[in-house]
């Protein structure tokens, strides 16, 4: 930004003393003093194009088309620099969000959580007393733990 701001400075600067110096001589000129010529540099650059001052001769016309050429390249060249700027720092932004949320949360052990489920139910299941009269819960309250199914 402080390089685009140094280039349209610079550019007004050089297309005000242009034109000044060749329409200043003219009858009827707009461009009265330096200031005026800056005015008329600076509103040509930004593209804005009051149409309050114009040069009247062919010489300060062509300074005219290459101000405003050169504020149209000005302004258009900096909106890559800016949106991968941009683009880069989202990323890093996002990326650092993303690492504060999983650190917060913690590590999720799927597995090792699966495994320890598995166990207490496997736990539970052989700590069931059989009922009476009841022979599916007898049948596999007989064999030992590491033979019943699913432990």
């Amino acid at each position: 930004v402080g390089c685009l701001l140094l280039f349209i400075g610079m550019g007004i600067f050089m297309f005000s003393a242009m034109v000044y110096s060749v329409e200043h001589d003219v009858y009827n000129t707009n461009f009265t003093s330096m200031p005026h010529a800056w005015w008329w540099a600076a509103v040509s650059i930004s593209t804005v194009g009051y149409g309050d001052m114009f040069p009247e001769t062919n010489l300060g016309r062509i300074f005219a088309f290459a101000c405003i050429s050169f504020g149209v390249i000005l302004n258009g060249m900096p909106i890559s620099i800016l949106y991968n700027k941009f683009s880069d720092y989202y990323t890093k932004l996002k990326a650092h969000e993303y690492a504060m949320v999983s650190k917060a949360r913690g590590k999720v052990r799927f597995i090792k959580r699966a495994a320890k489920k598995f166990a207490e139910y496997c736990d539970e299941a052989a700590d069931l007393k059989p009922e009476e009269g009841d022979g599916f819960v007898e049948i596999f309250s007989e064999r030992p733990r590491s033979e019943l199914p699913g432990c």
